[in-house]
Order: structure tokens, then sequence, then C-alpha cells
């Protein structure tokens, strides 16, 4: 696929984002965050004020709706329904253009790319990581561009429980036993992880400060992290003292109940308060939310916690009734809950409960997933796609 397209810089980008046509796009649906928020100090290494990415508010403009063609997996419908991480190299040739077009004629009200995958690779000019090849090099800021140009906000995404280049270049980072659940492993809070993390946030929101950062896979240990049980690991020893008051057992099974949920919550708090400030100190206007999935209404790990309380959104990857009703429940004034209709392969999104979530006032989500070099959903997704594309057409 020829890549026939000017392609774009950083310079060449905010000349664009600070036309008027940009201002009008920006940080759509609703007044920039509050809560929790942290101005850009000089002390301490931090942004200044001269240096800080802005982008003007704009007016609600209706309910999120986003469907996205998820570059985190690739799928294969043959020789088996086979389901794999996407390799940089997957999306190599896609045409940002075509990408664009697609996703906004199927009724898209906001573009949506990753930042990094979960795979650890970018797509975007990042000094902090693998980016893909190709010209999908830039296929973050062309998308960027012409959204602006069509005056649609837009979402990116980074993963905040697992990066499976830094999973295997720093093992010592991994949640011990983590890999049981998952054969990447999850990245532990208390690790050096987090500080990449947030470098990266920082590096991405001053060059592009998109109007919404989805943060995915917060959890500590699996993506159950309400059971999952800490485990003694060097990273653990001084967050452990400080949160428990004592010295780090050697055995998970000589840790109290009451210790694991103290100990999780506080660490993913720490978390949460790290990666907040990185992007209220880059990009004032960007909004934040946080992808656990929860599995339960109402999980212990999450009862009046910070990134509860704080998130511009509850982002739930489903539409399970109790779910959602808890995060209406939960949710504090000016806090959007995002539930996701079409996506997960276990039977918890169901496309056709759209009327349902609208009338209680929830924003849209839902993503599917192509065989490499195409992006586009297999053909197997057809009849949800069919449904999912009628409700973000119909909802106003």
């Amino acid at each position: 696929m020829k890549n026939v397209s000017k392609p774009i810089s950083r310079r060449r980008f905010h000349t664009l984002a600070g036309s008027s046509l940009a201002l009008s796009a920006a940080s759509a649906w609703g007044d920039p965050p509050q809560s929790g928020s942290s101005g850009p100090t000089k002390a301490g290494g931090e942004l200044s004020a001269s240096s800080v990415a802005v982008r003007a508010p704009a007016k609600p403009a209706g309910p999120i709706k986003c469907m996205c063609c998820d570059l985190n997996w690739v799928r294969y419908a043959k020789p088996a329904d086979l389901i794999a991480p996407a390799a940089a190299q997957d999306w190599a040739f896609i045409d940002p253009k075509e990408y664009f077009d697609w996703h906004r004629e199927f009724g898209n009200n906001i573009m949506f790319c990753q930042a990094y995958t979960f795979g650890g690779f970018a797509f975007y000019p990042t000094k902090l990581g693998p980016v893909a090849p190709g010209p999908c090099a830039e296929l973050l800021p062309r998308l960027m561009e012409l959204a602006t140009r069509a005056n649609m906000p837009f979402m990116s995404y980074m993963c905040v429980g697992a990066d499976l280049v830094m999973s295997n270049h720093r093992p010592s980072w991994v949640i011990p036993k983590s890999r049981d659940h998952a054969p990447h492993g999850f990245l532990a809070p208390e690790s050096q992880w987090t500080d990449l993390l947030c470098q990266r946030v920082r590096e991405f929101l001053k060059m592009f400060p998109v109007d919404w950062l989805l943060c995915d896979w917060f959890v500590y240990g699996t993506l159950k992290p309400d059971e999952a049980l800490v485990q003694p690991a060097p990273f653990v020893e001084k967050p452990f003292r400080e949160i428990c008051g004592r010295p780090m057992p050697k055995t998970a099974a000589e840790i109290a109940p009451e210790e694991h949920l103290k100990y999780k919550r506080e660490v993913l708090a720490r978390q949460f308060r790290a990666i907040r400030d990185a992007v209220r100190q880059t990009s004032p206007n960007t909004r934040i939310c946080f992808n656990v999935p929860y599995w339960k209404a109402d999980e212990a790990i999450w009862r009046d916690h910070p990134m509860v309380n704080e998130s511009d959104a509850i982002f739930a990857e489903s539409d399970n009734e109790d779910v959602i009703q808890w995060a209406l429940r939960v949710r504090k004034p000016g806090q959007r809950v995002i539930t996701t209709i079409f996506g997960r392969t276990d039977g918890v999104c169901d496309p056709t409960a759209w009327q349902k979530w609208q009338a209680r006032g929830c924003d849209f989500f839902a993503y599917a997933w192509g065989a490499p070099p195409d992006f586009r959903p297999l053909p197997l997704y057809h009849d949800g796609l069919k449904v999912v594309r009628e409700a973000l057409r119909a909802i106003k």
C-alpha cells in the first residue's frame, strides 16, 4: 500500500493545532478536569508553565461514540481462530487516511489510536521504546492531523499493566507468579516500570496533547486484582514496610488477607497519582480513564479508591448490568461512565442493549480485530458490528 501523504512533523502538527479549527475541535465533552490535578511547577525538574501543551476546551458534544479497529492484537480465522498480540511489523503499512475514513464512516465522533500497544511498540516517533516500522512510525500523528482537520477529538492509549518488550527485557520488574495468569506477566507498580511509563506519558503528551488518554490494564498481578496475592520481591520490601508497618514476609501465605488488600490499594493509588500528575502537568486539558477491567460490582480493591474517585471517566470493558449500575452510582459530578458494548470474547458485551445505556447517560466504546496487513475486522464480526454501527449512528 503506497504512502503518498505528506508526513507530519511535530512542528507541522503544532502549527495545525494552533489554528482556529484545532481550537474548536479540542477537548470535547465537558470542562477541563479539576479534582486531583496539580499545576506545572519548576521545582524538582517538573515542567514550567511555558512548556506545557494546552488545548482549548470545547462545549459538551453528546455521548462519546468510539469504535476502534484494535491494533493491540491480531486475529486469524484460518487455520484456526487464532488471537495473538500484534507484532510491530503487522501494521507497518496501514494507510492513515483509510484507517481514519473507516472509523469516521462507521459512526465515531472521536478518533482512537494507541500511542504504545500493550506489546510494547509505538505509533509515533518515541525515544523511549520501539517504534512500528515503515509508515506506521507516524501513524498516530497523521491520524491526529486528520482528526483535527475534521474537527474530531482524539483518544489515545497506553497500557499500564503490561509491555511485552519490557517484561522480557526487565524480568525483574514483573510481579512474581503473574506469568501464571498470563504468559507475559504483569509489570509491578512499585518497580521502575512506573517511572518509564510516566516518562512515556510526558513525552507523548508534550508532542501530542490528546483529548483523552485511556490507561489500560490498571491491575495488580492479574486481570482480577481483587483476588491477587502480593508476592514477596525486592521491589516490595520498602513499600510493604511503609504500608503494612512490618518487614515483608518470605511467602505470600504469611501475609494476612487485610494486608494483601491494604497493600494493593495503596501501591495502585501511588501509581495512579504518578500517572495523573504526568498527564496534568504536561497537558492539563487531557482527560484520563483507566481500564481495570471490572469483573464484578463494588470490588473491595476499588471502594473509594483515588482512581475511581478522580478519573475523568469510569471505564468498564463490558456492559455488565451490575458493574455499570455500580459505576453510575459511585461516579462523581462531571465524571463519565463509559461502557463497552462490543469486543470481549467471553460474552460480557451486548451491543443490542445500547438504548438502555444511552437512557442512563453512558458513553460507548467498542473494538474488534483484523488480520494483518488489513486492519478491518474479520467477517466473523459482521453481525455484531452491524448492530454497533446502527447504534453509533442513532445515538445523539
